[in-house]
């Protein structure tokens, strides 16, 4: 909650220093953001769903082995068992690995378009500057040139 009201007070005095940049960095880089992050916490809920259900089959075996311990020791299964479960290991932290390639991709993305979008703001801003249409410590003078015009 206390997020978003950082963000409305953030938002709030941007306006009332500068309404041209505002009203284009929010309405232009907000929505690049909020899919972003959506996009990337989709990913991380996703990538962490398969590795819960990658590692639960490789536990289920370990514990019927432990289950049936006597049976195994008894047929002297050990070497089979272990084999078996290092090949089901081996496999879900391969599979894990090349998913999460994926996934670091999605992170990368995300934070650079957070990235990409203050470079345009910075941009924006810089050719406001440049054009005189916002001064960065006059306001006042800023206010009377603006209603000069």
């Amino acid at each position: 909650m206390t997020c978003v009201f950082n963000v409305a007070g953030c938002i709030a005095i941007s306006f009332y220093f500068s309404w041209r940049l505002s009203v284009v960095v929010v309405f232009s880089t907000t929505p690049i953001l909020l899919i972003a992050g959506f996009i990337r916490l989709r990913y991380e809920r996703k990538f962490e769903k398969m590795t819960w259900q990658v590692f639960s089959e490789s536990s289920k075996f370990a514990i019927e082995s432990i289950g049936a311990f006597r049976t195994v020791s008894a047929l002297t299964m050990e070497d089979n068992i272990c084999n078996r479960y290092e090949q089901l290991l081996c496999r879900h932290v391969n599979d894990a690995f090349w998913s999460s390639i994926g996934s670091t991709a999605v992170f990368a993305f995300s934070d650079s378009v957070a990235l990409l979008c203050m470079a345009f703001a910075l941009w924006y801003g810089g050719n406001l500057l440049s054009e005189y249409k916002l001064w960065p410590f006059n306001y006042c003078e800023y206010k009377r040139a603006d209603a000069g015009t």
